[in-house]
């Protein structure tokens, strides 16, 4: 239309016409001027975005991923792209988030303590946590321990008696060595005094698959991987490492109560490369803030017992920072050595 309209005032002749042709091109500009400042409102983002995420599709983190994601850009105005970046252990993925252009447009999801702890077991990991830009914690998935319905295992006593009996012979899935399932199972065997066969996958739908499949005994996972799965009847869960019941899985027994004072789980959250845009580190944590209060995304995470847990980025930083000095002294005190599947 503007294009048309210039066109036609060329065409007058008469001075009046000219004078009036010329108050409203003067008309029509100071319009076009006004519409500048609408157009440059939202300067970012202006292009899609990409969430690698470091494992496979189908486990705890990429299913939290998926999950929020959509909730994110509807309140960040935006396109979020995940791209799944799976091997050894979330370590392919997280050198691919560090070595992304620190630009606002890739940005990377962290696992608590599964991608952190490869540093440490591996010097030539490629990254550290100081590699990264803290924007906000999304999830604490609480740790838990499963087995088949069908199987002998009823309790954690149950594991643990049998365990005596086969030391090191029961067999116990985890999403991999040094993932926060691999821990929560080292926790319980220094509790009991028993040794597990530890069997390595990369990621949470593998063992799963694995445990749904008879392959292996034990699944040593996070609530949000299972509990529709126990809602189905197709998985039985012994036990949950949290300090008291937990609110979205209320008839599984803790840890503690069953004679083990053990607390564990999985936090998630957003990072990225170091060097991102203040801009975009503070559009992204907005929008997971309003995110996180979707009543709709609330209702999609209590239906699958996923705990929403907002950090925003100083103190998602910090808890970065605390988790991976605990991370360290655990593998100083006591490094393991992978067992593959």
């Amino acid at each position: 239309m503007a294009y048309n309209f210039l066109a036609w005032m060329k065409v007058t002749e008469t001075e009046d016409m000219k004078m009036m042709n010329k108050r409203a091109f003067a008309l029509f500009a100071v319009a076009a001027i006004g519409l500048v400042p609408t157009v440059q409102a939202q300067t970012y983002p202006t292009r899609p975005i990409e969430l690698i995420v470091p494992f496979a599709p189908g486990g705890g983190t990429d299913l939290s991923a998926r999950m929020i994601v959509p909730f994110i850009e509807k309140y960040l105005k935006g396109t979020i792209v995940v791209i799944n970046k799976a091997g050894a252990g979330g370590q392919i993925g997280a050198v691919a988030i560090k070595n992304a252009k620190p630009d606002g447009y890739t940005i990377g999801f962290m696992n608590v303590p599964n991608t952190m702890m490869k540093p440490h077991e591996r010097p030539d990991a490629g990254f550290t946590i100081n590699d990264f830009d803290p924007i906000a914690n999304m999830v604490f998935d609480p740790a838990v321990m499963t087995a088949l319905p069908g199987s002998p295992f009823k309790s954690l006593a149950d594991i643990i008696a049998e365990a005596k009996r086969r030391p090191g012979k029961i067999t116990v899935g985890t999403a991999g060595t040094g993932s926060n399932t691999h821990l929560d199972m080292i926790q319980l065997e220094r509790a009991a005094g028993v040794k597990f066969r530890h069997i390595s996958y990369d990621g949470g739908a593998a063992p799963r698959t694995a445990l749904l499949g008879g392959h292996i005994e034990l699944y040593a996972s996070c609530l949000g991987d299972v509990q529709r799965f126990k809602n189905d009847g197709t998985i039985s869960i012994l036990g949950i490492m949290t300090k008291e019941r937990f609110p979205m899985a209320p008839d599984v027994p803790t840890f503690t109560e069953q004679g083990f004072t053990l607390y564990g789980g999985a936090g998630r959250g957003l990072v990225g490369p170091k060097g991102m845009p203040g801009e975009a580190i503070e559009a992204i944590d907005k929008a997971v803030q309003q995110a996180l209060k979707d009543p709709e995304l609330i209702k999609l995470t209590n239906d699958i017992a996923l705990p929403l847990v907002y950090m925003g980025p100083k103190e998602y930083g910090e808890y970065l920072q605390s988790s991976d000095k605990e991370l360290a002294e655990v593998w100083k005190s006591s490094p393991w050595i992978e067992q593959k599947k």
